[in-house]
């Protein structure tokens, strides 16, 4: 999106900024139109951070719903949540962790004592990043920028240290006791083999675009000829959600809009005289999700 960053056109706080430019980063207009349709939604979203946790709340219920109608032991779809996102922080401080381990001969440990500890930290990584995988493929923990690619990239740094472990560092180690060493190794290779496979399945959604756009809202479906029960659901939430917001606070909202508008401008979806002459202008009488 390439309004991002840049400053308030309404002197609106940055929190909601920022929730302003992380909906719309994963927005995928097809055209102005399509954006300028959205804009009001965008703003109830970001206006109450709350009601986007209750948006995303209905969507799960409609999509869990449907999936259930076809397959009982469908898997349940949960909220993601702060928990998952800092066990996604966790899973790469641990991959950083355990290259640096080996990489690093300032981090004063000997290889014969440092393998062990980075061959536990590559895989308590790979568990994380195997567990987050259906939020990370689904969009829900952090749309489209966290791309599979990622997964690839923590392979790549545990391979390279498996090579300077075992072609620069293995003098370290001792002859006479060699399990230790052996044994972080072997959990340091099949961490980064795993790891592979673990990209090799995630880029797939990525290819299928889940993570972003009107496909985000659907996603999850077992079947697509659902999305239409799921989209009716939503239009339900909409047609009570979106007049509330704005009795609630109306003004507020409106200020939303107008920045929505300004970072639809700056990004060239829209025209700067179409920005201003639309935030002038009333709230929708018939609220209903987004399909474009």
């Amino acid at each position: 999106m390439a309004g991002y960053g840049h400053s308030s056109a309404t002197g609106i706080d940055e929190r909601t900024l920022g929730r302003v430019d992380v909906l719309l980063f994963d927005a995928d207009y097809a055209d102005g139109p399509a954006a300028v349709e959205d804009a009001w939604r965008v703003a109830v979203l970001a206006a109450d951070p709350h009601l986007r946790a209750g948006h995303e709340r209905a969507r799960l219920d409609a999509v869990q719903a449907a999936n259930l109608r076809r397959d009982p032991a469908a898997r349940l779809l949960r909220l993601t949540t702060t928990r998952h996102r800092t066990a996604l922080a966790l899973a790469f401080v641990l991959a950083a962790a355990a290259a640096a381990l080996v990489l690093s001969p300032r981090s004063g440990l000997a290889l014969q004592v440092a393998l062990l500890p980075a061959g536990l930290c590559a895989q308590a990584s790979l568990a994380l990043l195997s567990w987050l995988e259906p939020r990370r493929a689904d969009g829900s923990l952090w749309g489209s920028r966290l791309p599979a690619v990622l997964i690839l990239l923590v392979a790549g740094l545990w391979l390279l240290a498996a090579s300077v472990a075992v072609t620069a560092r293995w003098g370290e180690t001792d002859a006479q006791r060699p399990l230790a060493p052996t044994s972080g190794l072997a959990l340091l290779v099949v961490a980064a083999a795993g790891a592979t496979v673990l990209w090799w399945r995630a880029r797939r959604a990525d290819e299928e675009g889940r993570q972003s756009g009107p496909r985000r809202l659907t996603g999850e479906l077992i079947n697509e000829s659902d999305a239409a029960e799921v989209l009716a659901e939503m239009d339900a939430w909409w047609r009570v959600a979106g007049p509330a917001a704005l009795t609630r606070d109306a003004d507020r909202v409106r200020r939303v809009h107008v920045e929505v508008l300004a970072r639809l401008a700056h990004a060239r979806l829209i025209s700067g005289a179409v920005a201003r002459r639309l935030g002038g202008e009333a709230a929708p009488l018939r609220w209903r999700e987004r399909r474009r």
